[in-house]
C-alpha cells in the first residue's frame, strides 16, 4: 500500500483532477479530501496543500486590495460632497 502512495502521479490523473477542480465549491471539498486523506498519492496531497496554500494567499489579497477600495471609495465621497458644498450655488 505504501508503494502505491509514492507511485508517480499520471498524467492522466492530473489532467483529471484539474478538471474537477472546475467545477466551483467542489474543488474546495475535492482539495480538501486530497491534502488531508491518509491513503492519497503523496505527490496529490502535496499540490492540493499547495494549491489551498495559493487559495488563502489570493483570498488574502482579496480582502486587503477591499478594504483598500472601500477606504478609497468612502474617502473620494467624502471629497465630492465637501467640493459639493463648496460650490454650491444658491438663489
Amino acid at each position: 500500500m505504501a508503494e502505491d502512495r509514492n507511485a508517480p502521479f499520471s498524467t492522466g490523473g492530473f489532467f483529471l483532477v484539474q478538471l474537477a477542480l472546475m467545477i466551483p465549491f467542489v474543488n474546495l471539498i475535492l482539495l480538501l479530501v486530497f491534502a488531508f486523506s491518509g491513503s492519497m498519492n503523496v505527490n496529490l496531497q502535496n499540490y492540493s496543500k499547495a494549491v489551498l496554500i495559493w487559495m488563502l494567499i489570493g483570498i488574502g489579497i482579496a480582502v486587503i486590495v477591499g478594504i483598500i477600495g472601500a477606504l478609497a471609495a468612502g474617502g473620494i465621497g467624502v471629497w465630492l460632497e465637501n467640493l459639493n458644498q463648496e460650490y454650491m450655488v444658491t438663489k
